[in-house]
């Protein structure tokens, strides 16, 4: 189950607006979709995007922001590790700091691992806090997985829909599933990982 974290984690991101949020410039387009664009936006929302938003991260636009954040999450986890172990904090498994676009924040592995871990970040004097660089982490990653769910959301519909009204219905079809999007950060007593969609896991 999932547990809250600490204030100071959830408190950051709330200064810094919740991740993954979009603003349309104010302005409200009107299309018209058949039925068939109906049909095909279902299938493809449930069927999920996956290789449109592999292609999408692999992109030239896309693979360097990639690339940087699986570096900054690598350095991360490092850095977390060596700090929790200089603290006397021992991991039995692996703690997992979830982020969901609607800003809430977890925690979830053992209950003893999430205790000690609580504890650290509470504790923890570090400028900045690792609190605040898991949750810039995040909001880089939300902004990110945003950046490659459009992409791929474009792409799929101006392949699948039928007619020009039903690209528009099918593209914002696909993007309420970012409504859903959620940044994983696992770090453990020897690894660490970020996931969020459109990833390409990276492990350190």
């Amino acid at each position: 189950m999932f547990t809250r974290l600490n204030s100071s984690l959830l408190s950051y991101l709330t200064t810094q607006g919740k991740a993954g949020s979009t603003t349309t410039g104010g302005s409200t387009t009107t299309t018209t979709a058949t039925a068939g664009d109906a049909v095909v936006a279902r299938a493809a929302a449930k069927a999920g995007p996956q290789a449109a938003l592999q292609r999408a991260a692999g992109t030239a636009k896309a693979a360097g922001a990639v690339q940087s954040l699986q570096a900054n999450q690598k350095a991360l986890g490092s850095d977390l590790r060596a700090a929790m172990a200089k603290a006397g904090v021992k991991l039995e498994g692996a703690i997992e700091f979830t982020v969901k676009a609607d800003g809430s924040v977890g925690l979830k592995g053992s209950d003893a691992d999430k205790a000690a871990t609580q504890a650290f970040l509470k504790a923890d004097a570090s400028q900045p806090s690792f609190a605040s660089r898991i949750a810039t982490q995040a909001r880089d990653a939300m902004k990110l997985s945003t950046e490659i769910q459009q992409s791929a959301a474009i792409s799929q519909a101006a392949k699948m829909a039928k007619t020009s009204g039903g690209v528009i219905a099918l593209y914002q079809t696909l993007m309420q599933q970012s409504a859903a999007t959620s940044v994983v950060f696992s770090v453990s007593a020897g690894s660490s990982s970020l996931t969020y969609p459109g990833s390409l896991t990276a492990n350190a």
